[in-house]
């Protein structure tokens, strides 16, 4: 099918050449033979007559060769560029259409045509067919450009319209069909279809095109919108001016070049749009052209109205004192009137980015009130965005190493340009934007604009940040709060139900035997010395159980022997020695296993709690060793630099299930990382490679009243 429609497409560009190049040759021939002295089908204006060519220095050859001179270079323009695209693009739907469209617009737009219309019948019925073809063609390219797909899907219905009364019209003019019999519905469809057009476009535009797609676009639409402006201009001049271009054929002559020079300005800028060469270069052009396009009407209305001004007042002074008027005053005005106009158009284009005072003053005026940190993030974001006219901004804090995406407004491009946001030496974020279009860079003034902003953002975010990380801390802490207040009641709970459910009756028991023992004394003293006895044996048991109460409230050997001492102790009652250890010696259990302490002579004082934790940490760890870990080497390092740093392990089977490292009798590893956790410090514990685990902890030294001297 696709080879079909590039045959189809080839065959209609061939014949439209065809038909251009016999038009030309034709339309030179009418011109100089019939058009001179009276009014023709090939000319539609007021014929120059050879009394005028004659006193101008021209004669019939040339004016004739003038005319066809001037519509030849447009249809050779229009047919260079048509069967160009074809070349490049013939493979795609939009190629064979831009080609058809371009290369019958060649000879069906101007008059060369009109020549032919009643040479012959199969000529005239050609015309009327390439007029429709190419009334087709343009229509349906401005539905379907640039990626040839017509979408949304009701745009067809609307396309079919358009075609179905443009081809009734082209094909049966003057009959009951051609809309043009009733003027008012004529101009109520001539509306409809511009509306159209312009509607689809914007359309297409917002909603279906790409970021590539939508340059195609831009540099479609300037091209038309050149072409426009041209036909606006010339046919404004025929309404108020008619009589002096057909009374002087130079004028009207000059008129047609100023048309058809914008008219070339479609096919280069559909070759430019479906070559995709200098795609990124629209946006300055479409600046530089509205600049001076509005200078040079600024210039033109302003010379006008002061000439007719002072022609009022002055009606029989010289022209030419009127001419210097206004010619100075234009000068004077030209300057100041330049610069105001360039800078809406940037500020229009490209936003604010050569008053970056302006936009500081803007943020701060909404910085002023009071505002969440995410609100205070989002207007630094919108305030970006909005002065620069970019498609998306976004914000990015560094957390834990990092980045969280904390705000963003409007669609990212595939080009995101990332900008450092540094407060006082340090990097907090990123401040993300993307170019105002695929493939353009930011220009040196977006450059200095968004360096100066960011310094200025970066203050504003560091402090919504200080203000959340303080919230954060605050969540902490009362966590914290609740942790420890939930511990020391389970504590305490523990505590009092083994007072209750054990000591108690236990000394209550001992109380009665007591009892018993006195009563039996004088009857029976075998009994009551056997009851004395088994009195000791509970009591010792009982000593025993409330050694071990105060024991897990703060094992005594820290307050004896201090932490280091208290260590060496729990080894020693692991590997049961024969000599105490001294630090950095080594102790073996029965089962072969050696523990090594490194640790330093003496230590600094520390908190009571620091003290607990850390011989906790120690001795679980050692004890789960012991238990679990399979290992011949245990090594205890114990060091203190502004903080204790725990650090023990062993070359056993490594961590396995989780279940494994909770002794029944110890505080388990999650109440490790626990008691870390409230001190502020944390405890990790991590497989070894080839073999063995290490527990890693450290615990910051809290300045205390009330502490011990460690050795």
């Amino acid at each position: 099918m696709s080879k079909i429609s590039r045959l189809i497409s080839g065959f209609i560009c061939l014949c439209g050449v065809a038909l251009f190049l016999y038009a030309i040759s034709d339309y030179y021939v009418q011109l100089r033979d019939h058009c001179v002295d009276q009014s023709c089908e090939a000319f539609y204006d007021t014929p120059p007559s050879s009394e005028w060519l004659q006193a101008h220095g021209f004669n019939e050859t040339w004016f004739a060769a003038a005319y066809a001179g001037l519509y030849g270079l447009f249809g050779i323009v229009y047919i260079s560029v048509g069967l160009l695209i074809f070349r490049k693009k013939s493979s795609e739907f939009i190629g064979q259409l831009t080609s058809i469209a371009l290369v019958t617009q060649a000879f069906t737009f101007n008059a060369i045509s009109f020549g032919m219309q009643n040479i012959h019948p199969v000529l005239t019925f050609c015309l009327q067919l390439f007029n429709n073809i190419s009334f087709g063609a343009l229509f349906t390219l401005f539905f379907v450009f640039p990626n040839g797909r017509i979408n949304p899907g009701w745009s067809r219905y609307v396309l079919a319209l358009i075609l179905t009364v443009g081809t009734l019209k082209g094909f049966f003019p003057g009959t009951a069909v051609d809309i043009e019999q009733i003027p008012p519905l004529f101009a109520a469809w001539t509306v409809f279809w511009m509306v159209s057009l312009i509607g689809i476009q914007i359309y297409r535009y917002r909603k279906v095109l790409d970021a590539l797609e939508r340059q195609q676009t831009k540099w479609a639409v300037f091209g038309m919108a050149v072409a426009v402006s041209g036909l606006l201009l010339i046919s404004m001049i025929h309404i108020f001016q008619d009589e002096l271009l057909q009374n002087n054929p130079l004028y009207l002559y000059f008129s047609d070049v100023v048309l058809l020079t914008c008219m070339m300005a479609i096919p280069v800028a559909l070759l430019l749009a479906l070559m995709r060469r200098r795609l990124w270069d629209i946006d300055p052009i479409v600046n530089r052209t509205l600049l001076y396009g509005s200078l040079s009407a600024f210039v033109i209305v302003i010379y006008i109205v002061v000439v007719w001004y002072i022609g009022l007042i002055f009606q029989s002074g010289p022209q030419w004192l009127a001419s210097l008027i206004a010619t100075g005053l234009v000068a004077v005005l030209f300057a100041p009137v330049k610069e105001n106009m360039q800078r809406r158009l940037n500020r229009f284009m490209y936003g604010d980015n050569e008053d970056p005072l302006l936009v500081l003053s803007r943020l701060g005026e909404k910085l002023v009130d009071r505002l969440t940190p995410q609100d205070a993030w989002q207007v630094v974001v919108h305030t970006v965005k909005e002065s620069l006219r970019l498609p998306y901004a976004g914000l990015s804090l560094v957390q834990d190493g990092e980045a969280l995406l904390v705000a963003k407004e409007g669609i990212v491009q595939e080009q995101l340009v990332e900008l450092p946001l540094i407060h006082r030496g340090d990097k907090i974020g990123n401040l993300l934007v993307c170019p105002r279009s695929p493939g353009e860079s930011f220009s040196p003034s977006d450059h200095r604009f968004l360096e100066m902003l960011v310094r200025q953002a970066a203050a504003v975010v560091q402090s919504a940040k200080a203000s959340i990380d303080l919230q954060r801390v605050a969540e902490d802490l009362r966590d914290s709060r609740e942790r420890l207040v939930l511990a020391r009641e389970e504590e305490r709970r523990r505590l009092r139900r083994n007072l209750h459910d054990d000591l108690a009756p236990r000394l209550a028991a001992l109380a009665f035997t007591a009892s018993a023992a006195e009563t039996l004394l004088q009857s029976d003293p075998a009994k009551t010395k056997e009851i004395l006895i088994e009195l000791q044996t509970v009591i010792r048991s009982s000593v025993a159980d409330i050694r071990t109460l105060v024991h897990d409230l703060r094992p005594p050997a820290l307050d004896e022997l201090g932490l280091i001492g208290a260590v060496n102790e729990r080894i020693n009652d692991l590997c049961r020695p024969v000599n105490p250890p001294v630090a950095g010696s080594s102790l073996a259990s029965p089962n072969g296993l050696q523990f090594f302490l490194h640790a330093p002579d003496r230590l600094p004082q520390l908190p009571a709690a620091v003290e607990v934790a850390a011989f906790r940490i120690i001795t679980e760890a050692i004890v789960n060793v012991v238990k679990h870990s399979g290992a011949t080497r245990c090594d205890v390092h114990l060091r203190v630099d502004g903080r204790i740093e725990i650090e023990v392990t062993d070359d056993g089977l490594g961590l396995r299930e989780k279940t494994e490292w909770l002794g029944s009798g110890g505080i388990g590893l999650g109440s490790m990382r626990e008691r870390a956790e409230e001190l502020g410090g944390f405890c990790r514990i991590e497989s070894l490679q080839p073999r063995g685990t290490r527990v890693l902890a450290y615990l910051p030294i809290i300045e205390a009243n009330q502490g011990s001297v460690s050795a």
